[in-house]
């Protein structure tokens, strides 16, 4: 007899766990005009301001220190990738 929990792709309130962690590579930073943190609807983000025009945003992860308003160095930040089970992986910055 099987377990049907076995089958399950999806496990609700599963913690986020930290698959991996780098910093920006060249080819990142070279497209990036200026990033500072701002203010999200759910928690702080880093609003990035593109060479090429326009902005993107990528939320904060819990552990970043920097306040809204700041500036973000993109030579000491870091891109963190998180996972779960049956959930795509989701990114964060560390600053």
């Amino acid at each position: 007899m099987s377990n049907i929990f076995g089958s399950l792709k999806t496990i609700y309130g599963q913690p986020w766990t930290v698959k991996s962690v780098r910093k920006f590579n060249d080819e990142e930073k070279a497209t990036v005009l200026s990033a500072s943190v701002v203010s999200s609807q759910y928690g702080n983000s880093v609003c990035f301001v593109m060479k090429a025009g326009g902005v993107g945003y990528i939320p904060c992860s819990n552990d970043s220190s920097l306040p809204v308003g700041s500036p973000v160095d993109l030579d000491k930040a870091e891109i963190v990738t998180l996972g779960r089970q049956g959930e795509a992986d989701i990114e964060r910055i560390k600053c």
